[in-house]
């Protein structure tokens, strides 16, 4: 038996938009409604369109309404 010690993988940084999609739940349509309204921010490197991890986590942060965190 193999005794493999793995360490843990950092967050990332920036968010592809399928990788956007997976960790957020929505569709894609929905995201890319998000990013032409202004609303979510991309940037690109190269050809790639990328999502900063906090800006993907500050938008998520403006669905949650004062009633929204009462909740929990």
């Amino acid at each position: 038996m193999i005794n493999r010690i793995t360490e843990p993988r950092p967050a990332p940084l920036a968010y592809s938009i399928r990788d956007a999609l997976a960790a957020v739940g929505i569709g894609r349509s929905s995201l890319y409604s998000e990013i032409g309204a202004g609303r979510l921010k991309t940037f690109k490197i190269g050809s790639r369109t990328l999502i900063a991890a906090e800006d993907l986590e500050s938008w998520l942060d403006s669905f949650r309404t004062p009633a929204a965190l009462a909740a929990n």
